[in-house]
């Protein structure tokens, strides 16, 4: 399928992470927040070095490598872009570390009863039109993990996100500037915005249409996908989801 962004019939995350978000919204993140990240899903995943592990939407593999720099031996990286699985494969192979990186569709994980344990990171969820097509991703989770595999997913907060709403906001990535505007459609619980980046005298911009999900949505969507709610967090210190946090964090298991 082409990323093209002309292309009429393209969704919008086919050509929404493209090397300008890759530019300007993941190479600057800082290696501090990424080893504080995988601190906390080695932690909340209760993870152990020779487990099977699966990093689903895995873009450029910060996480995944991360671990593996730690002595994990089975993790795995799945993304739909190419582009990011290139970088991520460098970074492997320039590091000598063992991890694999594969390209694929969320919805149709090649695997089954394959993983111990499956994190989603960096709001990498809700990105379907419909909303069957957003659960046959915890359907296929569900479906790649052994009786008793963790999942961990990291999404937008929506009670957070319709209480705190901005239209617009702009944020400054390494001499680049990122302009977001948003707006909220409240019949879908959708967020539709275009992104706009410019740097070095070049301008682009993306389009993106994502679901949000409340706690209980979670849940329910959970369990009846034979995924057991275990545990709900705010943020990475592992201190209760409330109103005020814009991230929700949610610990399963699979029944």
């Amino acid at each position: 399928m082409s990323k093209e962004k002309s292309a009429s019939n393209a969704h919008w995350w086919q050509t929404f992470f493209d090397d300008s978000y890759g530019r300007m919204g993941l190479d600057v993140i800082e290696t501090e927040r990424t080893q504080k990240e995988v601190d906390f899903i080695i932690s909340a995943l209760e993870l152990e070095k020779q487990e099977r592990i699966l990093d689903l939407c895995c873009g450029m593999g910060r996480h995944a490598l991360e671990l593996a720099r730690r002595g994990f031996t089975g993790v795995t990286g799945l993304d739909y872009t190419q582009e990011y699985l290139d970088k991520a494969q460098t970074f492997k192979l320039d590091e000598g570390l063992n991890v694999r990186f594969i390209q694929g569709d969320m919805r149709f994980i090649p695997f089954e009863q394959e993983f111990d344990a499956c994190y989603n990171y960096f709001t990498s969820f809700g990105f379907f039109e419909k909303d069957a097509e957003n659960e046959k991703v915890i359907a296929c989770v569900s479906k790649t993990l052994m009786p008793g595999g963790r999942f961990l997913i990291e999404l937008m907060h929506r009670d957070f996100t319709i209480r705190r709403f901005h239209a617009r906001s702009w944020m400054d990535y390494d001499g680049g500037l990122v302009l977001k505007a948003h707006e909220i459609d409240l019949a879908e619980s959708r967020v539709i915005g275009k992104w706009t980046f410019v740097k070095d005298g070049k301008v682009s911009s993306s389009d993106m249409r994502l679901r949000m999900y409340s706690l209980h949505e979670m849940i329910a969507m959970l369990e009846r996908n034979g995924l057991r709610f275990v545990e709900t967090w705010g943020n990475t210190m592992k201190e209760p989801l409330t109103w005020d946090n814009p991230r929700m964090i949610v610990l399963a298991k699979k029944k």
